[in-house]
C-alpha cells in the first residue's frame, strides 16, 4: 500500500513537471528567439526538448542498446556542429515548431489507414473496451480534425518564418499555437457533448488523464488488433 501511494504521489509530481514545462518553455523559448545576442543559449534551448523526447523515445523502444547509441551519434553530431546551430538557431527553432507538427500529423493521419485503429477511436477504446458505431464514427472525424489541424499549424509556420519575419513567427510558433490548440480542443468537447450520447462519452477531465495515462499506447499501437478494426469501420 505504502509503495503504491508513494507511486502515485510520483505520477502526481511528474505530471505537474510537465504541465509546468509546456507552460514555461513556450515563454523562454519565444524571448530566447528573438534576443539574437543569446545565440548559443538559444540554440541549446531549442536543442533540449528535442534531445529530452528522442532519449525518451530510444529508452522505451527496443532494441534499446541500438536505440540509445543510435541517440548518442546524433548527439555527438549536434555537438560537432554546434558552431553552425548556433549561428542558425533560428532554424532550429522552426525545425522543432515545424517537426513536432508534422510528426503529430502522421501518427495522426496514419491512424486512419484501412488497417488500423483512428488514434482517439484508440484512446477511446483503452477507456471502454468497445464503442459504438456512432462513438467509432465520431472518434474517427475528431482523429482527421486533429491530423488537418496540425498540417495546417505546420504550414502557417512554414509561411511565416519565410514572409512574416522572425518576431511574428516567434509570437505564433510559441504562444499564438497553444491558444488556437486548446480552443479546437474545448471546442470538440463541447461538440462532443451535443452528438454523443452521455452514456458514451467521457467527462473533460477523464480525457486528459487518459491521454496522459495511455501516451505509450496511443504512440505504438500496442492495443491495436484487428477486431477492433472491424468495431470501428464507420
Amino acid at each position: 500500500m505504502e509503495a503504491h501511494k508513494i507511486t502515485r504521489w510520483f505520477g502526481k509530481i511528474r505530471a505537474i513537471a510537465v504541465a509546468t514545462a509546456f507552460l514555461v518553455y513556450p515563454v523562454v523559448s519565444y524571448r530566447a528567439t528573438v534576443a539574437t545576442h543569446r545565440a548559443a543559449q538559444a540554440a541549446l534551448l531549442a536543442l533540449l526538448p528535442v534531445l529530452v523526447v528522442t532519449l525518451a523515445m530510444a529508452w522505451a523502444g527496443r532494441p534499446r542498446s541500438l536505440r540509445l547509441g543510435a541517440w548518442g551519434l546524433l548527439t555527438a553530431v549536434a555537438w560537432h556542429d554546434r558552431a553552425f546551430m548556433t549561428a542558425h538557431y533560428s532554424w532550429l527553432y522552426l525545425g522543432e515548431n515545424v517537426g513536432m507538427m508534422v510528426l503529430l500529423c502522421g501518427l495522426f493521419a496514419r491512424s486512419l489507414r484501412p488497417s488500423r485503429t483512428p488514434l482517439i477511436s484508440r484512446l477511446s477504446l483503452l477507456m471502454r473496451g468497445s464503442l459504438s458505431p456512432l462513438l467509432a464514427r465520431y472518434t474517427r472525424r475528431v482523429t482527421a480534425l486533429w491530423a488537418g489541424l496540425f498540417g495546417a499549424l505546420a504550414i502557417v509556420s512554414l509561411l511565416l518564418f519565410f514572409e512574416a519575419g522572425i518576431r511574428i513567427w516567434a509570437f505564433y510558433a510559441n504562444i499564438l499555437m497553444w491558444p488556437i490548440m486548446v480552443f479546437v480542443f474545448v471546442g470538440e468537447y463541447l461538440v462532443r457533448l451535443a452528438v454523443v450520447p452521455a452514456e458514451e462519452r467521457a467527462g473533460f477531465l477523464q480525457v486528459v488523464l487518459a491521454s496522459q495515462r495511455h501516451w505509450r499506447n496511443l504512440i505504438t499501437g500496442t492495443h491495436h488488433h484487428p477486431g477492433s478494426c472491424r468495431r470501428l469501420s464507420p
